[in-house]
């Protein structure tokens, strides 16, 4: 995890940096943001959920040629930014409560912040909002119509819409030094690793998504292949997964994702060594769920012959 251990310290600073903004909002959003900064923090809580959200801009400053300041910069506002989208899922996927009143109070202060770094480093005619623009539409359509338009299915890089707008590190930093002709490479690269990182989270997380009627691309994937048009049940599910095998073709998808990367060659090598992180990941887990089902099967069968040789002895 180089990729990551290697701008470990720096990410510390950029998370401090955060944590000192957000106590000084006002109280209580400012105990509720730093919680909420804490859950999110990939220093004290690793998991790769939130890791490319912050570590973007160091991945490409080679390719970029930005500053030391700059990437640092780029990384604190995409902090903000990551805290701000996580709030908006959080208030789209649950039930009303008293809860949305702080945070979507902490939310706006939180996107303030982001805009107040971006300022810094973009003049108002700058290129960037476009692209800002753009992504931030591509996020709204996707949470709203993922599931109506079964992104996984029919079109599954557009899964990566919902993340897509930690891309405004990455383009604002070749913005910065004016290598604009890199970008539309980069936008395709981070994409393919966003729908890996979406199908890595929707296998941890398609009980809770079944439950509450989340988009999961798993579960859309199994749902497919079904002849039935009954909604898919819990054990439906569990069958798809952990005797039917279905894992085996889902993880397909990423090894797909990252034959293409190696063929893009983005000269962001830790791009590519954060995917294959991803790809490990799952890439084991359906190994063990294939483990398991052959020793299960293998102990049935063994069970049935221990049966038939005692009925013989009688």
């Amino acid at each position: 995890m180089e990729w990551y251990t290697r701008y470990k310290k720096q990410l510390e600073q950029v998370y401090k940096e955060a944590e000192d903004r957000i106590a000084a909002f006002p109280g209580p959003l400012n105990s509720v943001g730093l919680a909420y900064a804490d859950k999110f923090n990939p220093v004290k809580h690793e998991s790769g959920k939130d890791y490319i959200c912050s570590l973007l801009p160091f991945w490409i400053k080679e390719l970029s040629g930005i500053s030391d300041s700059q990437c640092e910069r780029l990384a604190l506002a995409n902090v903000y930014g990551m805290l701000y989208f996580f709030i908006q899922d959080d208030v789209m996927d649950s039930a009303p409560s008293s809860k949305w009143k702080d945070q979507l109070a902490l939310g706006n202060l939180l996107l303030l912040e982001m805009f107040s770094v971006f300022r810094e480093l973009f003049p108002s005619d700058s290129s960037f909002w476009r692209y800002y623009h753009r992504y931030v539409t591509t996020w709204a359509d996707s949470v709203m119509n993922e599931d109506r338009d079964d992104y996984f299915v029919n079109e599954p890089i557009r899964t990566a819409g919902k993340a897509g707008p930690v891309k405004i590190a990455s383009t604002g930093a070749l913005l910065l030094t004016g290598r604009d002709e890199f970008i539309h490479k980069l936008e395709h690269a981070i994409d393919l690793v966003l729908m890996t990182l979406q199908m890595a989270d929707d296998y941890a997380d398609w009980k809770e998504d079944l439950a509450e009627g989340s988009y999961n691309g798993l579960l859309a994937m199994i749902a497919a292949g079904r002849a039935s048009g009954e909604p898919l049940t819990e054990k439906d599910a569990e069958n798809a997964i952990y005797i039917r095998g279905c894992m085996k073709p889902y993880v397909q998808f990423a090894f797909d994702n990252h034959r293409k990367l190696l063929a893009m060659d983005t000269g962001a090598s830790e791009i590519l060594d954060f995917h294959a992180f991803l790809l490990n990941h799952l890439n084991q887990v359906t190994e063990t769920i294939d483990t398991n089902r052959k020793q299960l099967l293998k102990g049935g069968f063994e069970y049935f012959l221990s049966t038939y040789e005692a009925k013989k002895v009688q």
